[in-house]
């Protein structure tokens, strides 16, 4: 992560109190956070999906490379400080080490969501109610770049029924 700060460190830091969000779930911003200190919890539609005390966890990059609205709010359970990466697009495309950091978390991510997809295909294997999970799950598995939604298009564009 010093590589990274030292290849960040002319941009601004965050400092945000205890229950200040970092990221509204649906809202979108041109920015990506680096943790430098603290903890924050994710929570999607209500629900805690992960607490993430890291340094150097990134926060904001799917919105950034998808274009797409932040998929998951962000709050600091603690005061914690965020080096603000602002308008990432034309930065990360002249500095590699940043995007091969980005890359590194987003594969660690994939992998652990992998390693639990198979965990809760194999708790429910050789139950039949279950298929359409095991659909799901495949899907999720399977699902290739060509499936994500074009720049500057809507999920409300392109219903899925």
């Amino acid at each position: 992560m010093t590589e990274i700060t030292e290849s960040l460190k002319d941009f601004p830091v965050l400092s945000l109190k205890a229950g200040e969000q970092l990221l509204a779930q649906g809202e979108k911003n041109d920015r990506i956070y680096f943790l430098l200190e603290g903890s924050v919890a994710v929570e999607k539609d209500g629900y805690e999906v992960a607490v993430v005390s890291d340094k150097g966890a990134v926060f904001g990059e799917m919105s950034i490379l998808l274009d797409i609205e932040h998929s998951a709010l962000v709050r600091c359970l603690e005061d914690s400080r965020f080096i603000a990466l602002e308008n990432p697009g034309k930065y990360l495309e002249e500095h590699p080490k940043v995007i091969w950091h980005i890359a590194q978390i987003l594969g660690l991510r994939l992998f652990n969501l992998n390693q639990y997809l198979v965990d809760v295909k194999r708790q429910y294997e050789g139950h039949d109610h279950l298929n359409m999970v095991d659909d799901v799950l495949e899907t999720l598995l399977n699902q290739q770049k060509t499936d994500v939604l074009q720049r500057g298009e809507s999920k409300r564009d392109k219903p899925d029924y």
